[in-house]
């Protein structure tokens, strides 16, 4: 089970958004629940929706998810939009779309050179940090169980500051 915030928004869940599996007796695979002022970021999550007044804090997924499959989801819902790097483009290479990920980060950072953006720096720390995780995975220079769950909190951290730099 991996915990992910979505918002840093901390007001109560009015709406929540449950995926179950087809297979194996209905299996949670997430549960996402939003305040009504943040309901837009949960639209590209597919499953049951449920008014469900006060029932958790407003961004909080509790995902169930394998690991290649939370990947996909943080690649598909926040990094891709927020950065212009899928892991298709990267023939599904984790390091690879990270380390892409990163350096659009750090070269729109680059940018505001006058007055740099505390998020954006944060970001591009935070990428930088998965990235790493990912490489040393691949290398086999860290265990990769234990790389893996540093790597889904490092890009769970990082959804977060997408989040506060979305407004949400």
């Amino acid at each position: 089970m991996l915990l992910r915030q979505i918002t840093t928004c901390t007001d109560p869940a009015t709406t929540v958004i449950e995926r179950r599996s087809q297979k194996a007796g209905q299996a949670l695979q997430y549960r996402l629940g939003t305040c009504r002022r943040h309901r837009w970021l949960a639209r590209d999550w597919r499953g049951l929706r449920t008014r469900s007044p006060g029932e958790g804090r407003c961004g909080t997924v509790i995902d169930y998810r394998s690991y290649e499959r939370i990947v996909q989801s943080h690649a598909d819902l926040w990094i891709g939009p927020s950065t212009t790097q899928y892991l298709q483009m990267h023939g599904g290479d984790v390091a690879r779309t990270l380390r892409a990920a990163h350096a659009f980060k750090a070269h729109a950072a680059d940018d505001w050179v006058r007055r740099p953006r505390e998020i954006e720096t944060a970001m591009v720390a935070v990428l930088d940090h998965a990235a790493r995780l990912a490489e040393a995975i691949e290398a086999e220079q860290i265990d990769v169980e234990s790389g893996r769950g540093q790597l889904l909190a490092a890009l769970s951290a990082c959804e977060t500051i997408d989040a506060a730099e979305r407004g949400a």
